[in-house]
């Protein structure tokens, strides 16, 4: 079992543009926490896609669907802008 994260502030896009433009030997790790937004951002659209399809068969409310649904929206919105 993996250790907790402490609770932080996320860092926000502007900030990644900063730390790009000021700390060139830092753009492999700003590169990486955009790839990782990025994805977030395609397991979104396989998620619509699944829960379109569940309800299209018939399906009803699933609670996994909701509570996942809900953790991506928490995660797309970590590093908004404030």
């Amino acid at each position: 079992m993996t250790k907790p994260l402490p609770d932080f502030r996320p860092v926000t896009q502007g900030e990644l543009r900063k730390i790009w433009a000021e700390h060139p030997e830092m753009r492999r790790l700003v590169l990486e926490v955009e790839r990782y937004r990025r994805v977030l951002g395609e397991v979104d659209s396989l998620y619509q896609s699944a829960r379109e399809a569940w309800r299209a068969k018939g399906g009803g409310h699933l609670v996994a669907f909701h509570r996942f649904k809900i953790l991506l929206s928490e995660e797309r919105n970590r590093g908004a802008d404030d």
